[in-house]
C-alpha cells in the first residue's frame, strides 16, 4: 500500500476549472519529473511514496483505487459560492446523492470504497477558487496565485 494518491480533476479547457491539472503539473516540475502524460487517466508516480491522478470529473469507478492508499488528497476548484480562497478540509465516507447525472463528491467516493473493502483511507480536499471559467487553457491571474498557495500546502503538509 503507498501512501498518498493526490487525485486532481477538472477540466483544463475550461480555465481556472483546471486549477488540480496545473497543481499537479507544478508538482511534477517541482519535483523533477519530466513530461508527465498528465491526459492518461493512468496513475502517475510523484516520488516513492506518493502517486498522482488527473481526470476530468471524479467517478465512482475510482473507488477501489483509492482503498490502495493511506491518505487521499481530492484537488478541485470552486466558485464563489465557498467563500475562502483556498478550502482545506477533511472528507469522511457519506454517500451523498446528487440530482446531477456528472457529480460524484470526495466524501461519496469515499462511502463507496468503504462498502467495498470495508475502510477507506485518510482523505483530504483542497480546492481553490477559480474565477475564470470560459474556454481557455489559462488560468486567471487571481487562480494562478492560488496554485501556487496550493502547491506550497500540499508539499509542506503531505509530501516528504
Amino acid at each position: 500500500m503507498k501512501n498518498l494518491l493526490l487525485f486532481g480533476y477538472g477540466n483544463p479547457d475550461r480555465g481556472d476549472d483546471g486549477a488540480a491539472f496545473h497543481i499537479l503539473l507544478r508538482l511534477f516540475q517541482d519535483f523533477g519529473v519530466q513530461d508527465p502524460d498528465i491526459f492518461s487517466a493512468d496513475v502517475l508516480a510523484l516520488n516513492k511514496e506518493t502517486d498522482t491522478l488527473f481526470n476530468f470529473q471524479l467517478l465512482p469507478e475510482y473507488a477501489d483505487l483509492v482503498t490502495h492508499y493511506e491518505k487521499v488528497i481530492f484537488i478541485d476548484a470552486h466558485t464563489a459560492e465557498i467563500a475562502d480562497e483556498m478550502s482545506i478540509k477533511e472528507v469522511k465516507a457519506d454517500y451523498q446523492y446528487s440530482p446531477f447525472t456528472h457529480h460524484f463528491s470526495p466524501s461519496s467516493c469515499l462511502a463507496v470504497a468503504k462498502s467495498l473493502t470495508g475502510n477507506a483511507p485518510e482523505a483530504w480536499l483542497i480546492s481553490i477558487r477559480g474565477y475564470q471559467f470560459g474556454f481557455s487553457r489559462v488560468l486567471s491571474d487571481e487562480t494562478s496565485a492560488l496554485v501556487d498557495r496550493a502547491v506550497a500546502y500540499i508539499k509542506d503538509n503531505f509530501l516528504e
